[in-house]
């Protein structure tokens, strides 16, 4: 039961009970096993399937907004250190505290 916390292996696991139980519904409809079980098993299963794959949709959505946050943030910190050593330049050590500078000479 171990391996069938892999998802990959869990799906594999479950197509190949849902192909067995297809070849057999017959013989194992007797003990509860029947065409409904066969449904709500194969329906459970394209849920998953499903499910599984909005997930890795969402997971590359993720991956390209963390790539457009990074870009966006790279931009700033240029203009940010830009910016500190003009106001570094421009004005007195004095007033660098009104940017959030704490350096000192």
């Amino acid at each position: 039961m171990d391996k069938l916390k892999n998802l990959a292996a869990f799906i594999e696991a479950a197509r190949l009970m849902l192909a067995g139980l297809a070849a057999h519904v017959e013989q194992l409809g007797a003990r509860g096993l029947d065409a409904a079980f066969l449904t709500a098993l194969s329906a459970k299963y394209q849920q998953l399937l499903d499910s599984h794959e909005e997930q890795q949709a969402l997971k590359a959505r993720l991956m390209e907004k963390t790539q457009e946050r990074q870009a966006i943030q790279r931009e700033l910190l240029d203009q940010y250190r830009e910016a500190r050593k003009t106001v570094k330049i421009a004005l007195p050590n004095e007033t660098w505290r009104e940017f959030g500078i704490s350096d000192r000479f």
